[in-house]
């Protein structure tokens, strides 16, 4: 039904050069994006490698590196209304074998929430949009009623590394902890920095019996 109504408002057309294409990015596009992939499969990151203290997620995936058109694609998409690029964003994903086979090893994605006040003045929350997409498309479950944003925070690209920790700190809770319990759960955000969010909602998960999680982000800063 989403992705209906999304090509009924937005007709589908290459989110990078805007020739019209069903799939939402043309076969140009796709080589150049192919060229510049990087698909980082990261078994347990390093504590020293990173500047998280401790690490509570224990696999990473980035297709990206934030540079260049991955940049722009995706600050057009977050903050330029555009939120028909989801549905290249979500190719993106569905286009990638090594995704594909990572993610039939777990049970549930959870894109990270937005708090209430951002979600309102954006109108979207840009990867819950994407991964409902992909989910659609693949036999995985997405669950949008177990994470919630707790409480308004700043945003995390204005504030230096220390205050990122601070600003995100106890600003999720998890409801609904039965859904999740024992499962193998992969946490899906758009731009992958310090890592602060993505390992304060993988902390909450852990302690609320989460067994296993993987944090795919599209790219990596």
């Amino acid at each position: 039904m989403l992705e209906f109504v999304l090509n009924f408002l937005f007709p589908p057309v290459c989110g990078i050069c805007g020739k019209k294409d069903k799939k939402w990015l043309c076969e140009e596009c796709w080589s150049r994006l192919e060229k510049i992939e990087k698909n980082k499969y990261i078994i347990r990151l390093k504590e020293n490698s990173t500047n998280l203290e401790k690490i509570y997620f224990d696999e990473f995936f980035y297709i990206f590196e934030y540079k260049k058109i991955i940049r722009k694609l995706l600050l057009r998409y977050k903050f330029g209304e555009k939120p028909y690029l989801s549905n290249m964003f979500a190719n993106i994903i569905l286009n990638n074998k090594k995704i594909g086979t990572i993610l039939k090893n777990y049970d549930i994605i959870i894109p990270v929430p937005m708090d209430s006040k951002k979600k309102s003045e954006r109108g979207y929350n840009q990867t819950e949009l994407i991964i409902n997409l992909v989910s659609n498309k693949r036999d995985i479950l997405v669950e949008n009623r177990v994470l919630y944003k707790a409480k308004n925070t700043k945003t995390q690209s204005t504030l230096s590394l220390n205050e990122r920790y601070e600003n995100i700190k106890n600003a999720f809770l998890v409801k609904n902890i039965e859904k999740i319990k024992d499962k193998k759960v992969i946490i899906f955000d758009d731009i992958y920095t310090t890592g602060a969010t993505v390992n304060e909602i993988s902390k909450i998960l852990k302690n609320a019996g989460v067994k296993k999680i993987l944090v795919l982000v599209i790219a990596r800063d």
